[in-house]
């Protein structure tokens, strides 16, 4: 998730737990405990394109990291307010369950989080949060703000900062809730207009659970559509995207290709133009959310070779850009409530 949701869940999580004694201390360790994990971009400056890659979400954000960084930061803190008198421990479990929970939020969304390093780099996802929700968000902060105007003694505090934690955890069931129902509607309309089908992978669009965007996978072709909780039918509008797989094949074995495509978790177009031979990690959608009839990719990686052309030596990213015209964001709105693009253009 972004930074302000982990921000706002860790300050929920300190205040919840340690607020009554120690004040507004508590929200500020929570946090930084929460957003801890996310430091591992410092290393960006320093590493290739392929390693920031594997780095990110990776070892900070497993089981192992929490179970081992949890009594060792308990400790630090511990020493740096000596004077609360509240011992190690209970700041050591202010660190687990802030490292937890970073790593319970960041699993629903499609980027892919190493929860199990670093006995392996298998990317755990369920794909049932975008990683921007402001519905999922603001109720946590909302939360946070109630509980630091109140008296620290207050039991309305404490529920207030209880509250946005149970938000939380409600939100993600009923995330996994509504992706059970998507998938089933997915899967049935394609088998419907197509038959059979090799992998099927769907996610949240945009800012929140409403309108949601699939793949599926036959033959070496992608087969997109959008869809909306608030669609009157379940005919789903399927978009062909031929992934020509054979334009990376004969680079497979060379680290940097190895690492997209494991990035990308197989969900991915290859395309060669003038600027040389591209992978679009589909994840990541259009500029236009598949809702006009082209646009860039938002996540794209150009590789780069060596000297001869035989051997991909690292690959260039595009820099994500999300198109938010007047005209793309009236059009993304009408998705959310049931309009298809091609009634749009109507």
């Amino acid at each position: 998730m972004d930074s302000i949701t982990h921000i706002a869940l860790g300050a929920a999580i300190g205040d919840a737990q340690l607020g009554r004694k120690i004040g507004y201390k508590a929200a500020l360790w929570g946090a930084a405990l929460s957003t801890l994990p996310d430091l591992d971009v410092l290393l960006n400056p320093f590493i290739d394109s392929a390693a920031q890659l594997r780095i990110h979400r990776g070892l900070t954000h497993s089981f192992f990291f929490m179970f081992a960084a949890s009594p060792i930061l308990g400790l630090l803190i511990n020493r740096i307010h000596r004077a609360d008198d509240l011992g190690w421990k209970p700041w050591a479990w202010l660190s687990f369950w802030c490292l937890l929970a970073h790593i319970l939020i960041d699993i629903p969304t499609s980027y892919g989080t190493q929860a199990f390093e670093p006995f392996s780099n298998m990317q755990v996802t369920t794909d049932s949060l975008f990683i921007i929700d402001p519905f999922f968000t603001a109720p946590i902060i909302a939360g946070v703000i109630v509980a630091q105007t109140l008296d620290r003694k207050s039991v309305y505090r404490k529920w207030a900062s209880r509250i946005s934690i149970i938000w939380a955890g409600f939100y993600i069931i009923w995330g996994l809730g509504v992706k059970a129902h998507v998938n089933h509607v997915f899967d049935q309309s394609f088998q419907e207009q197509y038959g059979q089908y090799e992998r099927l992978k769907t996610q949240p669009g945009p800012f929140s659970t409403l309108m949601w965007m699939g793949y599926v996978e036959r033959s070496d072709s992608i087969y997109g559509s959008t869809y909306s909780l608030f669609d009157e039918h379940r005919n789903l509008q399927f978009r062909g995207i031929a992934k020509n797989s054979h334009l990376v094949e004969p680079y497979i074995g060379n680290r940097p290709v190895d690492t997209l495509l494991w990035f990308s978790m197989d969900t991915y177009k290859m395309e060669e133009r003038e600027g040389g031979l591209y992978l679009h990690d589909l994840r990541f959608g259009r500029s236009d959310f598949w809702l006009t009839e082209g646009a860039e990719f938002i996540w794209s990686n150009r590789f780069i070779f060596n000297e001869d052309s035989t051997r991909v030596v690292d690959f260039e990213r595009a820099i994500p850009i999300i198109d938010a015209s007047v005209e793309n964001r009236r059009q993304l709105w009408e998705r959310f409530w049931g309009v298809h693009p091609e009634e749009q253009r109507e």
